[in-house]
């Protein structure tokens, strides 16, 4: 049977969330009448969360698992059901139903409109100024790397038409990229607001403020992945990635700048001082690691993509 629309659902440790999932994704999926798929994809969960998946899965067979060894991470589950995903629609949706499921029909909605990729914005999602400002700013800066004009990059809610996701191929932890990175394939990208809940049973798995200093090493390379895709031949290999190398970078240009500072406003000479060669070792060693850095992207992505590797081990599947 031809699938209209795929789902895909990361889990780690939701075992008192998945009844009640169940239960709301049941009913949307009454409402969309449509051929549909559940892909929940257990990324190597401690708690009783696969045993849980396994009844939901014998009970309908619209629910697919798939079963990591261990923990590889956000990004890797997204892959792993995309890369099962059959369906012409493939949206993602969290698992600690931080959306009300019912929230899906509209981003199909937006999908039969013509839209490519439906991003939404989790109005409430922060209530105090220390998580509010790092997420405004991360957003601001994702929006000016990419040209993309979205509110809320990690939501865990959105939806593409099936070419987009098929051509997605993220490492590491991109997935809060997902929707900016589409541009590099459609500009048909829009985005509608959906209100937050907050999760009733846990905590988030996934998620926490030491998050946001790794968002902004990730601009780096999402920059040089959207150059490279849509101007492959226009990057200079001169764009900062990695802490080691901005640091080193950046420390050079400072002790330069202060020497002088020392020549041109006192009159000092500098050229035996050894703090000149330390600034210029910096500065080299520094855009070395810059460059090391993009090498690496661009390395492992051949590595993977060219002799057909997978970035996560299934270790069970159910219902395929």
């Amino acid at each position: 049977m031809k699938i209209d629309i795929s789902i895909v659902i990361p889990v780690y440790n939701e075992e008192k969330n998945i009844p009640l999932l169940y239960t709301e994704l049941a009913k949307v999926l009454s409402s969309l009448e449509r051929a549909c798929e559940v892909i929940m994809v257990d990324d190597g969960s401690k708690d009783a969360s696969w045993e849980e998946l396994v009844k939901v899965a014998h009970a309908d067979p619209r629910v697919k698992l798939l079963r990591h060894g261990r923990n590889m991470g956000l990004t890797q589950a997204y892959q792993n059901g995309f890369d099962h995903a059959s369906g012409d629609y493939i949206l993602i949706f969290a698992a600690d139903l931080e959306n009300d499921a019912s929230e899906i029909i509209r981003v199909v909605q937006k999908l039969d409109e013509g839209f490519d990729v439906v991003n939404t914005n989790r109005v409430g999602r922060w209530g105090s100024a220390s998580r509010k400002v790092p997420s405004k700013a991360a957003n601001f800066l994702i929006e000016k790397v990419t040209g993309v004009a979205l509110k809320d990059n990690g939501s865990g809610l959105k939806g593409f038409r099936a070419f987009v996701v098929k051509n997605l191929k993220m490492y590491g932890e991109m997935h809060r990229y997902f929707a900016a990175f589409s541009s590099v394939y459609t500009n048909r990208i829009t985005e509608i607001d959906v209100a937050y809940r907050e999760r009733i049973y846990g905590k988030s798995a996934y998620g926490s403020l030491s998050r946001t200093f790794k968002v902004f090493l990730d601009l780096f390379s999402l920059k040089f992945l959207v150059l490279m895709s849509k101007k492959p031949y226009s990057l200079m290999p001169g764009r900062l990635f990695g802490s080691i190398g901005i640091g080193m970078f950046t420390g050079g240009l400072i002790s330069t700048a202060i020497l002088l500072v020392d020549k041109f406003a006192y009159g000092h000479d500098i050229g035996g001082r050894p703090l000149l060669t330390f600034s210029f070792l910096l500065i080299v060693l520094g855009a070395q690691f810059v460059m090391t850095g993009l090498l690496g992207e661009l390395i492992m992505r051949v590595y993977f993509e060219s002799g057909g590797r997978k970035v996560y081990t299934v270790k069970e599947e159910v219902n395929f």
